[in-house]
C-alpha cells in the first residue's frame, strides 16, 4: 500500500504525503500516523494493514477529477502487486530505492549501479545546515538523505516543536529508523528570551551579531567537538526551525568554523 499510495502521489502532482527512502524503498511516517487515526476513527480493520471495514468507502465523498483519476490509477497498478510493484517503483524512482535491503533480489546489476552512482558523492566531506520550517518530518529526512547526512546536530537551545515528529525524542527516534545520527548541543542555541521584538531582518541580523561576539567565543569545546563528528561521520548537518540559514545563527556557527586557519571543508546551507 506504501508503494501504490507513493506513485499515486508521484503521478497525480499533489503530495498529499512526503517519502523518503527507507530500507524498503519509499516511506512515509504521516502515513501510517494517518492510518493509526483511521483504525481507531474505525474506517480500517486495524493499525497492521490497509483493509477498509465494509460500508465505509468514501469513494463518492471525492470531487469528481479525483475519483475519475482514482478509478483509472487503480486500474493501471490492478496487476501491480508484490516484487512487480517494487520493481515498478524502483526503477520509475531510483532515488527512493538507495536505503533498500532488497535491491539484489528486486532489480539488475546494472539497475543497482545506476541506483548506486546517485551517491557518487556520499563521502566527501561536507558540512550543511538544514531548518525544518516548512517540511514535514517525512520532507526533511529525505533532503538529508539526498545529501548523504550521517549525523544531525541540533543547535536548538530548546529542542522542542509544535510542528509534529521535530521535539527532541520523537525526531531523534525517526532519524535512527532513517538510519541517521543525532546529537544535541543546546550550549549553541539561543536562549528565547533573546528572541523577543524580532520584527525584521534587520532585528535578526543584530542578535546574530551579538550572538557571535559574545556567546560563540565561548563555545569553542563545543566547535572542537563538531569539528571531531565531522571527522567521523563525513557529511554533518546543522539544524534548527528557520528555513533559510541568514534568518537563522546556525550560519553564524559555521561562519566562526570556517575561520580556523586549517578549514578545507566545503558549507552547504541546504534549501
Amino acid at each position: 500500500m506504501e508503494k501504490l499510495l507513493f506513485l499515486f502521489c508521484a503521478e497525480r502532482g499533489v503530495n498529499h504525503y512526503d517519502f523518503f527512502p527507507h530500507r524498503f524503498g519509499c516511506f512515509s511516517v504521516l502515513s501510517y500516523l494517518d492510518k493509526r487515526v483511521l483504525a481507531q476513527q474505525g474506517y480500517l480493520i486495524n493499525t497492521d494493514e490497509f483493509t477498509l471495514r465494509r460500508g465505509k468507502s468514501l469513494l463518492k465523498q471525492l470531487h469528481e477529477d479525483d475519483r475519475a483519476f482514482l478509478r483509472a490509477f487503480a486500474e493501471r497498478t490492478r496487476n501491480l502487486r508484490s516484487d512487480a510493484l517494487v520493481r515498478h517503483t524502483y526503477v520509475k524512482y531510483p532515488h527512493y530505492a538507495c536505503r533498500s535491503e532488497i535491491t539484489t533480489r528486486i532489480l539488475t546489476a546494472d539497475e543497482r549501479k545506476a541506483i548506486e552512482a546517485l551517491q557518487a558523492n556520499s563521502y566527501e566531506q561536507c558540512i550543511f545546515t538544514i531548518g525544518y520550517e516548512g517540511l514535514t518530518i517525512d520532507a526533511y529526512i529525505n533532503k538529508l538523505i539526498t545529501h548523504s547526512v550521517t549525523l544531525v546536530v541540533d543547535v536548538r537551545r530548546n529542542p522542542l516543536s509544535k510542528k509534529y515528529g521535530f521535539s527532541k525524542t520523537l525526531f531523534k527516534s525517526y532519524l535512527d529508523k532513517a538510519r541517521i545520527s543525532y546529537e544535541h548541543i543546546p550550549e549553541l542555541g539561543i536562549a528565547s528570551s533573546q528572541r523577543h521584538n524580532l520584527d525584521t531582518q534587520e532585528d535578526y541580523n543584530r542578535l546574530f551579531e551579538r550572538y557571535a561576539e559574545t556567546a560563540l567565543p565561548l563555545c569553542d569545546a563545543e566547535l572542537a567537538r563538531i569539528s571531531r563528528m565531522l571527522n567521523t561521520y563525513r557529511r554533518v548537518a546543522l539544524t534548527c526551525f528557520e528555513a533559510e540559514a541568514a534568518s537563522c545563527h546556525r550560519h553564524k556557527i559555521t561562519e566562526r568554523m570556517s575561520q580556523s586557519k586549517h578549514w578545507n571543508c566545503p558549507i552547504v546551507h541546504i534549501q
